[in-house]
């Protein structure tokens, strides 16, 4: 059909609608081997007819894409999560607050992002008092930076630090150090 251009298919469209004009509906013809019927509906006298036309498709996608992008009216269309590197770093952030502070134990969190979320800004209601309030220097723009700005650098160089002494124990480094201790012990 590349041979056919716009304007020759509305020109056969407006063909078609005057064909359907002229045919009486109890006349046209039905399916091969049925009988044509006038149904109840056919028999009703109908005051205000429209004239035909030709039907332009519905986009009913657009809904179905559109009604599968929220979480629904019970949970008040919630978005769908749009999946941004701040966002997987601020989700890994969350997923790993254990081990920035092992003292609170906090339920642990799914590895997949959730489906629908949304991330917003906590801004202080009028009721707040004045000093629960965060000052501009305070404020930060995601999780991880705020995380990052309270959290005690020297409190993670400890502990790698011990970790390093423990994964170099029973090494060469190791024996080497309990030797020279034992030297300081005999003199």
């Amino acid at each position: 059909m590349p041979g056919i251009l716009d304007d020759e298919v509305d020109e056969l469209l407006r063909e078609a609608e005057q064909r359907l004009h002229e045919i009486p509906a109890f006349s046209r013809p039905g399916p091969p081997g049925s009988m044509n019927r006038i149904t109840a509906l056919d028999q009703k006298p109908n005051t205000h007819q429209a004239p035909l036309a030709v039907r332009q498709p519905q986009a009913t996608a657009s809904r179905a894409e559109s009604k599968n992008d929220t979480a629904g009216p019970n949970w008040f269309n919630l978005p769908k999560t749009v999946l941004t590197p701040e966002f997987k770093r601020d989700w890994q952030l969350l997923r790993m607050r254990g081990l920035l502070d092992p003292k609170h134990q906090k339920k642990a969190l799914p590895s997949a992002p959730p489906g629908y979320s949304q991330i917003g800004e906590v801004i202080s209601g009028p009721a707040d008092s004045y000093g629960a309030r965060l000052t501009r220097r305070e404020k930060r723009r995601t999780i991880f930076e705020q995380v990052t700005a309270a959290h005690d650098g020297d409190k993670l160089k400890s502990k790698y630090a011990g970790i390093q002494r423990s994964k170099t124990s029973g090494k060469k480094a190791f024996y080497q150090r309990l030797l020279s201790q034992r030297r300081k012990r005999q003199n």
